[in-house]
């Protein structure tokens, strides 16, 4: 079903209406990172850490110790706990200090936020949320599909010199399909809301574009394409891509940074082979990843310096306007009953979202469309 569309609401919303980090779900770092011991970095304005285990479960909490604030990230694990390396005060998965030396009681300050973390084709993705707080939605995958049946090709990133909200805004910008990525809109773009916190766009578009890409594509794929981008919660972009002779897919996991611009990590996927042809993946991954990356990352070179300003939008900009309506309208935290936890990882599956979620939002439908989901299963990779 196709989204309401905002017009009556008038002008865009200003950019102090948005949230300055979403909630939503985002790459921490490869799986491999967590061999060695614990790693931190700084993401989303904070240090934050991810340890596995001795039983294999990842963790991902503030970084800073609550005694006198050491990086645990230059600690070590032990058991199931994360050690200070100052005073070797140990942490579990829960944020709680479990022992600390020489003391019998653990203060009660001796705590950390932890993050809710999903492990994914060797990626460790956290969902950003206040402490105690359970996912808004599952991570998100290609609709109705798998992600186990699926291999992911090693992460691209690249930096766009915009906001968060301005570069998932591409995928409902149908004037810079033509102008940047030289596709010829063949019909008018289907915008839907798939699911809570889900809004789509799918468009047919012929591919005119003369770059070494685009060439190799019209020969090897086809001339005409069609291309559903479906952002979750703002900042996690699922998109895929079919051609007459091709299908392919990638997710994107936009990272809000300090300095105003977004750094994108992007993660290509295909069938996992069977039998003999499975050593073909690593292949076939990294010609997608190729041809995939070169478009963005193209993108990115060209567009710089790009601001937000709603006095600027008009009725061309309409799609625009209403997913800048829709996002600005997300719910940044539960409703006050608490809901049970998504465990599906699955797009297709997201009925198990609490269905008091599902309060129509502005510029959308914001309740699941079985109909929509039976329709777009088909073109997914």
């Amino acid at each position: 079903m196709p989204a309401k569309s905002s017009s009556s609401l008038g002008a865009a919303p200003e950019a102090s209406a948005f949230p300055a980090i979403p909630a939503s779900w985002y790459l921490f770092c490869e799986s491999w990172r967590l061999q060695a011991g614990p790693f931190s970095q700084r993401i989303l304005g904070r240090q934050l850490v991810a340890y596995r285990t001795a039983s294999g479960r990842v963790a991902v909490m503030d970084a800073h110790c609550a005694h006198l604030g050491a990086d645990l990230g230059c600690g070590t694990v032990v058991g199931e706990t994360i050690q200070c390396p100052f005073h070797h005060w140990r942490y579990g998965p829960d944020g709680i200090c479990a022992a600390l030396p020489n003391q019998a009681q653990v203060p009660s300050f001796a705590r950390l936020q932890t993050y809710p973390v999903e492990e994914r084709h060797g990626l460790i993705f956290f969902f950003n949320c206040r402490e105690g707080h359970e996912p808004l939605f599952p991570l998100p995958f290609f609709l109705g599909e798998n992600p186990d049946e699926y291999v992911a090709g090693e992460v691209f990133r690249y930096v766009a010199d915009c906001t968060w909200f301005m570069n998932s805004a591409h995928a409902f910008d149908r004037q810079h399909f033509a102008a940047v990525h030289d596709r010829e809109l063949l019909a008018p773009p289907l915008i839907d809301c798939p699911a809570p916190f889900a809004r789509r766009n799918s468009y047919p578009a012929k591919v005119v574009g003369h770059t070494i890409f685009d060439r190799i594509l019209r020969v090897t794929a086809g001339r005409t394409v069609k291309i559903t981008l479906t952002i979750w919660g703002g900042t996690f972009a699922v998109i895929t891509a079919e051609f007459e002779h091709l299908r392919s897919g990638f997710l994107m996991a936009m990272e809000p940074l300090e300095d105003g611009s977004t750094r994108c990590h992007g993660i290509v996927q295909a069938h996992r082979s069977r039998g003999l042809l499975r050593a073909f993946d690593p292949l076939r991954l990294r010609l997608r990843r190729l041809f995939t990356f070169g478009y963005l990352k193209e993108e990115a070179r060209q567009l710089r310096a790009t601001r937000y300003n709603p006095r600027s939008l008009g009725p061309d900009d309409q799609d625009m306007i209403d997913f800048f309506h829709w996002v600005v309208s997300l719910p940044q935290e539960p409703p006050a009953t608490p809901a049970p936890r998504p465990t599906s990882t699955r797009e297709g599956d997201h009925e198990n979202i609490h269905r008091s979620l599902d309060a129509p939002l502005p510029g959308s439908r914001a309740r699941v469309v079985p109909d929509a989901v039976n329709t777009y299963s088909a073109s997914e990779p």
